[in-house]
């Protein structure tokens, strides 16, 4: 051909620059984006064409036809009645949360409901299979009366001022309810194969309605849907969990409960269903959290 004139040699030479420069700076780019599924091997290939580059990327990305085909999820286990429950009372544990944490920046402090709730023999279980089946059955009897006495306050005890001693409810709730079924109802399982989760759902019901309560008593918001919501939960929990249990165990631990001599005070020493059932068919109301 004809002999290259400085001109077309310059040419030339800035071309090779040009696709040199074009190479250098898209594996530059591949390198500082490693997350759009080029190899670090890949990229680090300095003389690599742009085309080869984005080969390599389009190799590495899945297409719509793979995620199609992808197994679907696998189906959860049926929810238990306490998840159910929790989907639907969850901003009312959010707002008692709430409430709680404004208490405590304006200087006053809400103590755990364990701490700051006397609950007698907390830590002594009910070791009697009877005696902790009829521990369960006045549990009942006390959440059906803590029911009633919110429903009293959502008409007696109106906002703002709220001139009632709300304590009263939270006080029940602890040492009528979380209490004793704390004592009783690992008794049911080992005694009688009561499912263990169930019976972790039912006290962590209680737990979630003591911490409601105990915000409402910082008057900051007072919520009586969440701890009634949760309230019902226990109740239905308890019937559900017991159905599964021999029905023999059942009938003794009942024939036990109405056994109690409902004409003894109730602060009376006892047995403790029959505390129970005492306080509750006195319309005792607890004073200076003690039940």
């Amino acid at each position: 051909g004809r002999p290259l004139t400085s001109a077309r040699r310059e040419s030339r030479r800035r071309g090779r620059e040009v696709m040199m420069m074009a190479s250098m700076t898209a594996s530059a780019a591949v390198w500082r984006q490693p997350q759009q599924g080029v190899t670090a091997s890949a990229a680090s290939r300095v003389g690599r064409r742009a085309r080869s580059v984005s080969v390599a990327v389009r190799a590495n990305v899945p297409d719509a036809t793979q995620k199609s085909q992808s197994p679907p999820p696998q189906p959860r286990k049926q929810l238990t009645r306490h998840e159910a429950f929790v989907s639907a009372a969850g901003a009312s544990l959010a707002g008692a949360l709430l409430n709680l944490a404004a208490v405590a920046t304006v200087g006053l402090t809400a103590a755990p409901p364990a701490l700051a709730i006397f609950n007698k023999d907390l830590d002594v279980p009910i070791t009697d299979p009877v005696g902790a089946m009829a521990t369960v059955l006045a549990t009942k009897v006390a959440v059906n009366d803590i029911l009633l006495q919110i429903a009293d306050f959502e008409v007696s005890c109106p906002a703002p001022v709220f001139p009632c001693d709300l304590s009263q409810i939270s006080t029940k709730t602890a040492t009528r309810v979380s209490g004793p079924l704390k004592r009783s109802l690992p008794t049911l399982s080992e005694a009688y194969g009561a499912d263990p989760y169930a019976v972790q759902d039912i006290i962590q019901s209680v737990s979630t309605t003591e911490a409601m309560l105990m915000a409402n008593n910082a008057r900051v918001k007072v919520d009586w849907k969440g701890p009634t919501t949760f309230l019902n939960l226990v109740n239905d929990s308890i019937d559900a969990l017991l159905a599964d249990v021999s029905p023999d165990a059942v009938a003794g631990g009942q024939a036990r409960f109405d056994a109690c001599d409902m004409t003894v005070d109730p602060k009376a020493p006892g047995d403790l269903e029959c505390r129970l059932a005492r306080a509750v068919a006195s319309g005792a109301r607890p004073m200076g959290g003690i039940s």
